[in-house]
């Protein structure tokens, strides 16, 4: 997740992050009067399997890798002769069979430990994941009868990656999503255990070594796959970060590659020779040097352009900054302080200690502005470096009152004003030292309190989860207390069904569908709050609210919104661990105006042979 977004989170307001995708699960003690499922778990040669765990899973459950709650009635183990016998659930069911993890009520074991692949059984038959399943049991008061379920030996792929020590290497479905992870030994070795039957390929490399897959191979319990390969290391980029004036190495300095637009790629400290090797470079432009403050020396980047060769070279002078101390007198609780630059950009974010003293290093010459605040007050004091020295900036009263913003947005909207770079949404993050969150109230007041003057202060509102498009406003300038409106336009709504290809049948699980849109408007989403909606039970039918007016893309959820914390935008991806398979939609490109309904859009089974 691109970490640049604003958080919209109301003080006061619960702030837990949701685990990634994951749905809350209501395990009720199924009623009485429903029906059993019972069966017979068996391995390929007809012989009951003991103590394979049984879920009877309904929609909001089904991907999961077993349940959580296991003091529901949904769930048993088999006896010594594969049998079991479990309740029904009346939303609909798929069961689902695989072996259990030790001492973990109805939780699946992990494929890559388990003895046999997880299998799941519905009106379709009985696969390897609930991905190629279009269809649920119906909970009803008669038992159902599902005679013989099958368990499958799991398949591997196992290989050696030369020059490749304790490497990540990830085995891929064919539309480029990770199955399984897995690391090499010292010597290169990889296995991956714990795979459904199908047809995948290999990567690896990309961090300080050339990109690298195999082929695409297939593979079942009788065909495990062998792949072999060698991780290049590319172009190497050699040189020497040194002391411009003196000549001296800078020693233990952060060097940082970035890419030709300075967007960073890799860092690493240099030695006590001042010397920096990158590795795993492709042709194409750079940056490399001291990207950010935080050192000795002034930031300064050297270019280089790297062609089709074993080495280049780039060394990079630096030159000393000076430094900058100050004190404060009189704090009450918490302080947050930033240097800014002559721009009022901030270049140091919070560096005071315990006692109140802050040493700025690195600074080139030109003017500063520091500025400091604690719970009753703030202080600002302006210098100038005009030579390489250090500078003692004496000591600092936070006595000047604290700045007041408010204004009108939304009912209940989130404001939040804030000196970092978090507009628009999706763009690089910059951190500064001050932000402050509200919520307004039911006419849409706003009072934000406990602000410093600044000329590059964010100020957004959000008015999630009410139907309203958010907006960021950048660069807003407050040097006293003032009256700051952030109004939002009522959101447009989109609503769909999922279902499967050349049938009128609804997705079976909980999907999402996501609305995205070009980048860099101040009225995209944040991650907390993506324009995601979810489907509803077992009907395929979604809701999407909060859309601004303007061109977007719908398309099946796809993105790992791991910072969204509101359960209503959690949904699951439609693909599972260890298997190939994946469902897939097309996207569809939209010019929104007001609301839409997309009717019905087919997923098609991918990944299948």
């Amino acid at each position: 997740m691109n970490p640049r977004r604003f958080t919209l989170l109301a003080a006061g307001l619960a702030t837990t992050v949701a685990p990634l995708l994951t749905l809350p699960t209501a395990h009720a003690a199924a009623p009485s009067d429903l029906g059993w499922v019972t069966g017979t778990v068996v391995d390929t040669h007809g012989d009951p399997v003991e103590g394979a765990l049984v879920n009877v899973l309904p929609p909001r459950e089904i991907p999961e890798l077993g349940m959580i709650d296991d003091r529901n009635q949904r769930w048993t183990v088999t006896d010594a002769d594969g049998k079991f016998r479990v309740r029904q659930d009346d939303r609909g069911f798929l069961v689902q069979v695989c072996e259990a993890e030790p001492e973990a009520g109805a939780i699946c074991r992990f494929p890559t430990e388990a003895d046999y692949l997880v299998r799941y059984a519905g009106p379709d038959g009985a696969f390897d994941s609930w991905v190629q399943h279009t269809d649920l049991y119906d909970g009803s008061t008669t038992d159902l009868a599902l005679g013989q379920v099958e368990v499958q030996p799991p398949a591997r792929i196992k290989g050696v990656l030369e020059g490749a020590e304790h490497e990540l290497v990830q085995v891929m479905r064919l539309n480029d999503t990770v199955a399984l992870n897995t690391q090499t030994d010292e010597s290169g070795r990889f296995t991956f255990d714990g795979l459904a039957p199908g047809r995948y390929y290999v990567r690896a490399g990309g961090f300080g070594t050339l990109p690298w897959q195999s082929d695409p191979i297939t593979i079942d319990a009788t065909h495990p796959g062998t792949v072999t390969g060698t991780l290049e290391g590319g172009t190497v980029l050699v040189g020497k970060a040194f002391d411009e004036a003196t000549g001296e190495p800078a020693r233990r300095t952060e060097i940082f590659l970035a890419n030709g637009d300075g967007e960073p790629i890799a860092s690493l400290i240099t030695g006590r020779r001042g010397t920096f090797r990158f590795t795993g470079l492709i042709a194409g432009d750079y940056q490399v040097g001291q990207l950010r403050h935080g050192g000795a020396f002034v930031p300064h980047l050297e270019d280089v352009t790297v062609g089709d060769v074993d080495q280049v070279r780039a060394d990079v002078p630096l030159t000393r900054g000076a430094t900058a101390t100050l004190r404060l007198r009189g704090t009450d609780g918490r302080v947050d302080s930033e240097l800014r630059d002559s721009a009022g950009e901030v270049i140091y974010p919070n560096l005071l200690r315990e006692d109140g003293v802050a040493t700025y290093p690195g600074l080139a010459k030109g003017r500063y502005t520091l500025v400091a605040k604690d719970g009753s007050g703030y202080g600002i004091r302006s210098f100038r470096v005009r030579e390489v020295k250090a500078y003692d900036l004496g000591r600092l009263r936070l006595d000047q009152p604290l700045l007041t913003l408010r204004g009108r947005t939304a009912p209940r909207a989130v404001v939040e004003a804030t000196t970092s770079d978090l507009c628009p949404a999706d763009s690089p993050f910059e951190q500064g030292a001050f932000h402050e969150i509200e919520q307004a109230d039911a006419s849409g007041h706003y009072v934000i309190r406990g602000l410093v003057p600044g000329e590059h202060w964010m100020v957004a509102a959000d008015g999630f989860p009410g139907n309203y498009a958010p907006i960021c406003h950048d660069d807003v300038v407050i040097t006293q207390s003032q009256r700051y409106d952030v109004p939002l336009a009522a959101g447009n709504t989109l609503t769909g069904r999922l279902v499967y290809a050349g049938t009128d049948r609804p997705v079976i699980a909980n999907l999402g569908y996501d609305v995205t849109y070009p980048e860099g408007q101040v009225t995209n989403p944040t991650s907390e709050h993506p324009t995601v909606g979810r489907t509803r039970g077992s009907t395929g039918e979604f809701t999407v609210t909060r859309i601004p007016d303007g061109a977007a893309t719908g398309n099946l959820g796809l993105t790992g919104y791991d910072e969204a914390y509101a359960p209503s935008l959690w949904f699951y991806f439609p693909y599972q661990v260890a298997t190939p398979y994946w469902l897939e939609a097309e996207p569809i490109e939209l010019e929104i105006t007001g609301d839409i309904d997309l009717g019905d859009i087919e997923l098609v089974l991918k990944g299948a042979a």
